[in-house]
């Protein structure tokens, strides 16, 4: 345990309130076969909490200096993946069952982290996780708020999101600068079907590209300056307006009617 030293290039910010960890695994309402994914266990606090109400846990650690720590802790109780959750592949690691995840994720993987767990939406039966709390304003976010974007739009297409709790920058160690949040995700029952989900997300960056430029400006690089009157009049959106003033459903519209003139 003496040797281990906290690397800033993991953003590693450990929890220490054991209380704060009950809570966040109570969000998760585990039962007692529910299978789990911990991301970045740290010294295993959250893994000695996920354990005392579950059997199936398997955890990824980037840390090699965190390994024999966790070993000797947990030894076979765990699964443990010593591997960057975002290198492996995840249907290694699928089975039959729906897995929950229940997570203090390491800053910097935040984005591209949930990103992941959207294009997978459909193998988890939910997601608890303690990420930064502007991103989860930004995911919990509506339409024409300045948070407002491709994650937030990305993320509800999925997924129902919960913003559960504010957690101080108190309660870890090393304090992180800002402040965290906890969120659940479920996956939607019936989210909005799609025959071609890249063109659909396509559109979603392409207008979101430059946040001040109009939709014609933004969208010429998937249909052509000629066929702007017409997308305009098939879809029912004035393209002299800007990404962030668009619903799912506007950018619905839009897709099917790029779809029909492509």
């Amino acid at each position: 345990m003496s040797n281990f030293h906290i690397k800033k290039k993991f953003g590693q910010h450990f929890l220490t309130d054991k209380n704060l960890v009950k809570k966040i695994v109570l969000s998760a309402n585990l039962s007692a076969d529910s299978q789990v994914w911990e991301i970045g266990p740290g010294k295993g606090i959250l893994t000695e909490e996920l354990l005392n109400n579950v059997t199936n846990l398997t955890t990824f650690e980037i840390d090699q200096e965190l390994y024999p720590i966790l070993e000797t802790r947990f030894g076979t109780k765990i699964n443990l993946v010593k591997k960057d959750i975002l290198r492996v592949n995840w249907n290694d690691y699928f089975t039959d069952q729906k897995i929950t995840i229940v997570a203090n994720l390491p800053y910097q993987i935040t984005s591209p982290f949930l990103f992941s767990v959207a294009k997978y939406a459909d193998k988890f039966d939910k997601v608890v996780v303690m990420i930064q709390k502007e991103v989860a304003e930004r995911i919990n976010s509506g339409v024409g708020t300045k948070n407002y974007g491709i994650l937030s739009l990305k993320i509800q297409h999925y997924f129902d999101v919960e913003f559960l709790f504010k957690v101080d920058k108190k309660m870890f160690f090393p304090p992180p600068k800002i402040d965290s949040a906890v969120i659940r995700l479920t996956p939607k029952a019936n989210k909005m079907y799609l025959e071609n989900e890249d063109l659909y997300w396509k559109i979603i960056e392409t207008s979101f590209r430059n946040r001040r430029k109009m939709l014609r400006k933004n969208l010429l690089s998937i249909i052509s300056k000629d066929k702007m009157a017409e997308l305009e009049q098939q879809s029912g959106i004035l393209l002299t307006r800007r990404g962030e003033t668009l619903n799912a459903q506007d950018f619905y519209k839009l897709y099917s009617a790029i779809n029909s003139l492509s």
